[in-house]
């Protein structure tokens, strides 16, 4: 099978369950729900109202980290998310808030935060 090579991470065989490894821009930290940016291979903060494509759960030294999908996500909320299954999209620090994006199931939230599973 052909494996394709962005910088250091290779796309072939990861599974997504597991974290799939992206190029991380500086800006981003651990627990971020992030997105794709314009340079292949990486994902940064979305701005307000774009879609995203799960959370960052590690970020190491040489600028790459793992993304995960597909399981249970705590993040971060601004503004009221109403349990069930919800369109959520980032809200440009990290976060997500209600609108049209990804489909998510959201299971429960607190004062600051959400837990949800993408859809």
């Amino acid at each position: 099978m052909k494996q394709i090579r962005v910088g250091k991470a290779g796309f072939n065989g990861q599974d997504p369950k597991l974290g799939i490894t992206y190029k991380v821009a500086t800006s981003a930290v651990k627990g971020d729900i992030v997105g794709p940016t314009t340079n292949a291979g990486e994902v940064g903060r979305p701005a307000a109202a774009a879609k995203f494509v799960g959370q960052l759960i590690t970020k190491e030294a040489d600028g790459y980290g793992t993304v995960e999908r597909g399981l249970v996500n705590v993040a971060r909320r601004t503004g009221a998310i109403s349990v069930g299954i919800q369109n959520l999209q980032a809200d440009g620090t990290g976060g997500v808030q209600a609108g049209t994006g990804v489909e998510c199931h959201v299971i429960a939230t607190d004062s600051d935060s959400v837990a949800f599973y993408i859809l």
